[in-house]
C-alpha cells in the first residue's frame, strides 16, 4: 500500500499537530504519523491547572487543538504507526511505516520530526525512593492523579496528604547523571500544580526545595509573586540529599540545609513530589539513526541543514512548555511551506 502526502509529521503531540494545522489552513497535505493509540503527547494527559483565575498552563490549548486535529478531514493521521525506514532525497522522500503488523510505504516531498519528550525517569534518582515508598510520586504523577480522579489523595492511604514536599530539578542541573541542562519547565510547571491544589485543599502546606526558579513568560513573575504571599506556601533554596522512610506510618523524612540557619534540619512530610526533568524519549536513537540527526551539547535534536527538507519542532530540540513548543511548531511550518515553495 502506497499512500502520499506533501508532509510527513513523525510524532502527534502538541508539536505535531500544531505543524499539522498550521499547514492545512496554507492548503498543504500532512501526514500525522503517531505510534501511540491516539494523538495529544504527553501535555494530553495534564489537568487543568487554574486557581482563582487561569495560570496559564496551556493543558485546555492541547484539549482543543487534538478535538481541531480530529475533524480536520484533509489532515491525515496514523496512530500505531512507527517509521522504519527511509529512501530518497529532500522533495522526494518514501518512508516505510508500520502499523501493528501491517508495512505501508508513504511518499513526501519533506518530514517534520517533532517526536516529543519524556519525564525523567525518577527510579535512577535511588536516594529519594521513588517506585520503592508509595508516597513518593512525580508531578506527573500528580498531575494525571488530579485529571483521571478528580481528587488529591496519598496513595499509601487515600488520605487528603496535608504536609507535601516538592524537589526540584530532579533529573535536570545534576552533573552525576550527565544532565547539566536546566529543564526549564519543572519551577512553573510545579508551582501552578501547587497553586491549584492550593485552592481545592487549602488545608494542605507545600514546602518547595529548589536550586534556583527559571522565569516562564511575560506572565510569570506576578504569578511567582502570587505564590511567595501564599502562606501555604514555603519556598527554601536547597536540595535534600535523600529521603528516609517510616514504614509504621509511611511518613518521609527529609534532610536539608536550612539556609536562614547554615544547618542540616530534618522534617517530616506525608507526601514527596518529585518535579522531573525532560529527556529524549527511549526511541530517540532510532530516530536519530533513521533520519541522520545529530544531538545538540544537551542531547536534544539539532536542526539539520534546510536543503535537507527534514525539519524539527518542539521540545525534541530541546527543553520547551506547552506554549513555546506551540510556537516553534507554527516556525516550523513556515519553514516547511517556504521549503515546498523553492521545489517548484
Amino acid at each position: 500500500m502506497i499512500e502520499k502526502t506533501d508532509v510527513a509529521i513523525v510524532g502527534g503531540g502538541i508539536a505535531g499537530i500544531t505543524v499539522g494545522l498550521e499547514l492545512e489552513a496554507m492548503g498543504i497535505k500532512s501526514t500525522i504519523i503517531e505510534k501511540d493509540a491516539s494523538i495529544g503527547g504527553l501535555a494530553s494527559r495534564f489537568c487543568c491547572k487554574a486557581s482563582e483565575s487561569c495560570n496559564k498552563c496551556f493543558s485546555c490549548v492541547v484539549d482543543k487543538r487534538v478535538s481541531e486535529t480530529l475533524v480536520k478531514r484533509s489532515l491525515n493521521i496514523l496512530t500505531q504507526t512507527e517509521p522504519i525506514a527511509l529512501t530518497g532525497t529532500a522533495g522526494n522522500y518514501t518512508l516505510l511505516l508500520r502499523k501493528d503488523k501491517d508495512k505501508l510505504k508513504l511518499e513526501t516531498s519533506t518530514i517534520v520530526i517533532a517526536t516529543g519528550i519524556e519525564p525523567y525517569d525518577a527510579t535512577q534518582k535511588v536516594e529519594y525512593g521513588y517506585g520503592r515508598y508509595k508516597n513518593v510520586i512525580t508531578a506527573k504523577d500528580l498531575d494525571e492523579m488530579l485529571r483521571q480522579k478528580g481528587n488529591f489523595i496519598r496513595p499509601s492511604d487515600g488520605k487528603t496528604p496535608k504536609n507535601v514536599a516538592f524537589f526540584q530539578c530532579v533529573g535536570s542541573r545534576d552533573e552525576s547523571i550527565g544532565n547539566l541542562y536546566c529543564s526549564q519547565v519543572c519551577c512553573a510547571y510545579a508551582l501552578r500544580l501547587i497553586k491549584s491544589i492550593r485552592h481545592l485543599y487549602p488545608e494542605t502546606v507545600f514546602t518547595f526545595l529548589y536550586m534556583d526558579i527559571q522565569p516562564a513568560g511575560v506572565s510569570f513573575k506576578k504569578f511567582l509573586d502570587s505564590c511567595r504571599s501564599d502562606k501555604g506556601i514555603r519556598f527554601i533554596r536547597s536540595l535534600p540529599s535523600k529521603v528516609y522512610h517510616s514504614p509504621r506510618s509511611e511518613d518521609l523524612r527529609v534532610r536539608f540545609i536550612n539556609p536562614e540557619v547554615g544547618e542540616v534540619v530534618e522534617e517530616t512530610f506525608d507526601l514527596i513530589v518529585l518535579s522531573v526533568g525532560i529527556t529524549l524519549g527511549k526511541d530517540s536513537g532510532l530516530i536519530s539513526k533513521l533520519f541522520d540527526l545529530k544531538y545538540s551539547v544537551d542531547g536534544f535534536f539539532q536542526d539539520p541543514s534546510p536543503e535537507r527538507g527534514i525539519f524539527i519542532a518542539g521540545a525534541c530540540s530541546g527543553p520547551k512548555d506547552i506554549d513555546r513548543s506551540i510556537l516553534h511548531a507554527k516556525s516550523t511550518a513556515l519553514k516547511v511551506k517556504n521549503f515546498l515553495k523553492g521545489l517548484n
